[in-house]
């Protein structure tokens, strides 16, 4: 029987943070609650638990993950309480930081794709699960058979991979650097996983509700960011554009597949089509 920490809303009070797919609370023992919203599936909980376990246990992070909770019908995991602000937030404090970014991320990514996991799910299997997720039902049978074949015959590896890294899922804690956000963490080639990052940098929605001029400039710093931090890990690493574009359909795959965030869906699901009509090409 799985063993859960049961918790009661009256409890826990009020969060002190709420992210796209959880509320944040307050515990004792310097521990935080992350409260999945209602709609999370128990096994995508389970998955991140796990995952956080073996990458914790790999020394890919340096928070640790406690056991899982329930409050209600909403479930949720227990983990150390990180006392800084993450990446995004620290040119807030000091601007010129945010020259430094790109640079962070490039030596963290590199870093992790150092190592090598056998536990973890293989990034080809989530890529053929992802097919048959209701947000790319728009896919004949015979398009769906094209991409996997595709997805089958591109090179394999067994690095840790998060396939959502990105400057938000950095926490400075003093002069530690700690990757969160686990739930998507797979095993593969490094080039899957940087790809799917350029991604979230060009193609991925901003918080919801930012006002335009914010998404103006927000969209600028990106580009600067992404320009850095991609120039930098091809230099630690060697790995090439055409390489980086191998793994472009994989990422619209995963990005409509697991995430499906209806401002996107277009865009991605046009992209897609295109690839099947012009290949690699397109990308």
């Amino acid at each position: 029987m799985e063993s859960y920490t049961e918790l009661t809303k009256e409890s826990l009070g009020v969060p002190f943070a709420i992210g796209r797919s959880a509320d944040l609370y307050l515990l004792p023992n310097n521990q935080i609650l992350k409260l999945f919203f209602a709609q999370t599936k128990k096994a995508e909980v389970d998955t991140e638990y796990e995952n956080t376990l073996e990458v914790f246990r790999l020394h890919v992070t340096g928070m640790q993950c406690y056991g899982k909770a329930k409050v209600g019908k909403r479930y949720g995991l227990i983990f150390d309480r990180l006392q800084g602000i993450s990446l995004t937030k620290l040119p807030d404090k000091n601007p010129i930081e945010l020259f430094r970014i790109a640079d962070t991320l490039a030596n963290l990514h590199f870093r992790m794709h150092q190592t090598k996991s056998q536990k973890l799910k293989d990034i080809k299997l989530i890529l053929n699960e992802c097919l048959a997720a209701k947000s790319l039902e728009f896919l004949s049978p015979s398009q769906k058979e094209t991409i996997k074949s595709y997805i089958q015959n591109l090179p394999d590896g067994d690095s840790v991979l998060h396939l959502d890294f990105h400057p938000e899922n950095v926490i400075i804690q003093g002069k530690d650097r700690i990757i969160i956000d686990w739930m998507t963490a797979a095993k593969g080639n490094p080039c899957a996983d940087v790809s799917f990052t350029k991604l979230l940098f060009t193609d991925a929605e901003l918080w919801p509700g930012t006002p335009k001029l914010k998404i103006l400039f927000y969209t600028l710093v990106r580009k600067f960011i992404l320009h850095g931090y991609l120039k930098a890990y091809q230099l630690q690493s060697g790995i090439t554009d055409s390489s980086l574009k191998q793994w472009r359909l994989s990422s619209l795959i995963l990005r409509l597949g697991l995430w499906n965030i209806e401002s996107e869906r277009e865009n991605l699901k046009k992209q897609i089509e295109v690839w099947l009509e012009n290949g690699e090409q397109s990308t």
